[in-house]
């Protein structure tokens, strides 16, 4: 099935190489699924995603991951209220204690994100990630379900 999709995208888009392919397929968003829901305006501007999955296998808490596409939109609260919104849907849709995150320690914007969304730093998880050819450390942040605020109150502070 990957391959004839693969085949056909290639087909359809004349990719030069398969690492072309490759990433138009991965950043085609209309095949990208529930596992990356996409922060838009209520115009349906595409600001960027936020995207969960299981943290480990060893405990039933999710982990959170986002980004928003253009610099220019950064800064401005789209990804605080989407990454808020997330992550009190979570708690509400599934019966977990624990959300967490993990960001670059420089990457000063996620951070905020993080602490504006009620998220706690746990530490520093040293040369956790391997990245354009290095090792880097990575900050930890998680929030539990009795400090996250209810899906219904921040659906009010939107809708009012």
């Amino acid at each position: 099935m990957a391959d004839a999709r693969w085949n056909e995208h290639r087909r359809a888009n004349g990719a030069e190489t398969d690492l072309e392919g490759l990433y138009d397929l991965i950043a085609d968003v209309r095949t990208i699924g529930d596992h990356w829901p996409l922060v838009a305006d209520r115009s349906g501007r595409l600001y960027g995603f936020v995207n969960y999955y299981r943290a480990s296998h060893s405990f039933p808490g999710l982990e959170i991951g986002f980004r928003i596409f253009s610099p220019e939109d950064r800064g401005k609260g789209f990804m605080t209220e989407a990454v808020g919104l997330f992550v009190a849907y979570l708690f509400a849709a599934e019966q977990i204690e624990r959300v967490q995150a993990l960001a670059h320690p420089e990457n000063v914007g996620s951070r905020r994100v993080l602490e504006r969304c009620g998220f706690s730093f746990e530490g520093i998880l040293r040369r956790a990630h391997f990245n354009r050819g290095e090792y880097t450390d990575l900050a930890m942040y998680s929030i539990l379900r009795a400090d996250a605020r209810p899906l219904e109150e921040l659906l009010v502070a939107v809708d009012g």
